[in-house]
């Protein structure tokens, strides 16, 4: 048997999380490409390759269409779940400030969820700069600017970002050709309450280690610069939560649920960069 829980209580811990979820509960939020259109559990992401006009077109030429690359992928999306059981004498003697915590903790797991999807699927690129066995610097920053801008990518538009480990970000952000800066841009949606910079039209950020740095060796980090043109990711189900009476164990359940996906949609438009990762022994620049 079981039974729902009161509708005012229902309401706040719902209310509560999603609010937490969409103010912070993830760090990559505004970064990536939404999909055209959803069908069933496949998002549909649009790809637009970059096209040449004709130039010198005399009078009678036939006009040649410069979009046959122009495509549309299909991505299948995964179910996240955050659950959590509160029992009913440790209810009676919850604060508003723990429920609160409670509610708090289900929207960042899922947020995890949210930056490990993107980060996993720009993984996928294939271009590199950097050494593992080299600390990063503005210099390296530079030159992955450069591979996006070698491949067409329009840096100065105020839509790249830096995902950083926090060794790479703090020597990067120490470095006075950065910290001194006239222009730092504007505070975006997605950098409240985190640190982040805007440097050279691009903007730098620093990304929780455990998930940037998920599959790297230790003592190496991987940073990525991307577009967000050329990073899909989407909602099938955005966030549900439910909050259900269990009578077995006399305790409220509370699930959250989620159906996202992601993908890299233009290769050319994201760049690893890999760098060492040792606090011990980083080395500031010069003040």
């Amino acid at each position: 048997m079981s039974q729902t829980a009161p509708n005012h209580y229902v309401q706040q811990w719902k209310s509560t999380a999603l609010h937490r979820y969409q103010a912070g509960g993830f760090a990559l939020r505004n970064t990536t490409t939404p999909p055209e259109k959803i069908t069933g559990e496949k998002m549909h992401f649009p790809i637009f390759g970059i096209i040449e006009a004709e130039e010198d077109v005399k009078r009678g030429d036939e006009a040649r269409p410069q979009n046959a690359n122009d495509t549309t992928v299909a991505v299948d999306t995964k179910k996240s779940r955050a659950f959590e059981e509160v029992f009913e004498d440790d209810l009676d003697q919850m604060t508003v400030d723990r429920k609160q915590a409670v509610a708090m903790r289900s929207s960042k797991a899922l947020g995890r969820v949210h930056d490990k999807t993107i980060i996993r699927a720009l993984n996928a690129s294939t271009q590199t700069v950097g050494d593992p066995a080299e600390f990063f610097s503005v210099n390296l920053a530079l030159k992955a600017r450069q591979v996006l801008m070698v491949n067409e990518v329009d840096v100065q538009d105020g839509n790249t970002f830096c995902a950083m480990d926090s060794v790479s970000w703090t020597i990067f952000s120490a470095d006075k050709r950065v910290s001194a800066s006239e222009y730092t841009g504007p505070m975006l949606p997605f950098t409240k309450g985190k640190l982040a910079l805007t440097w050279n039209g691009v903007h730098y950020f620093q990304l929780s280690d455990k998930i940037l740095r998920e599959n790297d060796a230790a003592g190496e980090a991987t940073c990525l610069m991307w577009h967000r043109t050329s990073m899909g990711f989407g909602y099938v189900r955005q966030l549900t939560g439910s909050v259900v009476w269990d009578n077995r164990k006399d305790c409220w359940t509370h699930n959250m649920r989620m159906r996202i996906g992601s993908k890299l949609l233009l290769p050319e438009g994201a760049v690893k960069i890999a760098a060492k990762y040792d606090a011990d022994t980083m080395v500031l620049p010069n003040p």
